[in-house]
């Protein structure tokens, strides 16, 4: 396979492209998560756990990514890659999807996988933003990568492009979002700084 029938199928096939790509992403990040969190008594990937991020990652996100970039935004803002459309797209994006559509669902997909209220997943999102800085790792990495991901990529090469980023950031969510209550042993400041780094290369 070569680089050309790559962009081909993601010309071609943009849903499943999407859905593909978000969840082999979503599974191997979580996988990477669950490994540095081993212990030496407990030393195996959970995978009830890594299949809710392959259903986030996957259906959620691949789908939504697809909506949302390749129908619902070039009706808003546009198809130019101008600073006007860019700036628009990035915050609406961050400030608007992202603490409605974007990050709630996976609280809510963890509660029906591990059988807890999903009132409970609700307090658990609200809790990772209001105690733990949640938004403002997710900020911390997506708004420098957007703003390359609107500026400067290709429309139909988007979604993998979010989907490399996000491989760093759902790491950090996995961590967040580990079986017990919100962060656990908190992500450090050098992953976020380096994950921030691998979004603007």
């Amino acid at each position: 396979m070569t680089l050309e029938d790559v962009n081909t199928f993601y010309q071609t096939y943009p849903l499943q492209a999407a859905v593909l790509t978000c969840g082999v992403k979503a599974s191997l990040a979580d996988c990477v998560a669950q490994i540095r969190s081993w212990t030496s008594s407990e030393r195996a990937i959970e995978l009830r756990r890594n299949a809710a991020y392959i259903i986030y990652g996957g259906i959620f996100i691949g789908l939504m990514c697809h909506i949302e970039y390749d129908i619902v935004f070039p009706h808003l803002f546009g198809t130019n890659h101008d600073l006007k459309n860019v700036v628009e797209s990035v915050l609406f994006d961050n400030f608007v999807s992202a603490p409605l559509m974007w990050l709630p669902p996976v609280y809510f997909i963890k509660a029906v996988m591990f059988d807890y209220p999903l009132s409970e997943g609700l307090d658990k999102y609200l809790s990772d933003i209001r105690d733990e800085g949640l938004l403002y790792k997710y900020w911390a990495v997506w708004l420098p990568a957007q703003t390359i991901s609107f500026s400067c990529v290709p429309d139909h090469m988007r979604v993998l492009f979010m989907a490399c980023i996000s491989f760093g950031w759902f790491i950090i969510l996995s961590s967040c979002q580990s079986t017990g209550d919100s962060v656990v042993e908190a992500v450090t400041e050098e992953t976020l700084a380096a994950t921030t780094i691998e979004a603007s290369t």
